[in-house]
């Protein structure tokens, strides 16, 4: 991976640390030790994708796509759990 794409993923990864009243521009920056610059960049980038979104406090969270995406990802894995749970005590029935 590029070392943007890398940057790019921390970017985004970072805003896990406040999902709900978002991270600024700063704490990012001083967090990951990146100019804020490259944060700016990023973090654009990322909005365009639409998986972040800037709130009216100023500070960036992710976006309601990212979270549609999690959730996604969360029935699959539950519902995946659930029919391996299944089918082993199918198998341990035998």
């Amino acid at each position: 991976m590029s070392s943007k794409g890398q940057r790019l993923l921390s970017v985004f990864k970072s805003l896990e640390a406040h999902p709900i009243i978002g991270v600024s521009n700063k704490e990012i920056s001083d967090g990951l030790g990146i100019s804020p610059v490259h944060v700016s960049r990023d973090l654009e980038d990322l909005i365009a994708a639409g998986l972040v979104v800037r709130l009216d406090n100023g500070n960036f969270s992710y976006s309601v796509k990212t979270l549609q995406i999690a959730e996604r990802y969360r029935r699959q894995h539950e519902m995946m759990s659930a029919k391996l749970e299944e089918l082993s005590q199918r198998v341990n029935r035998i």
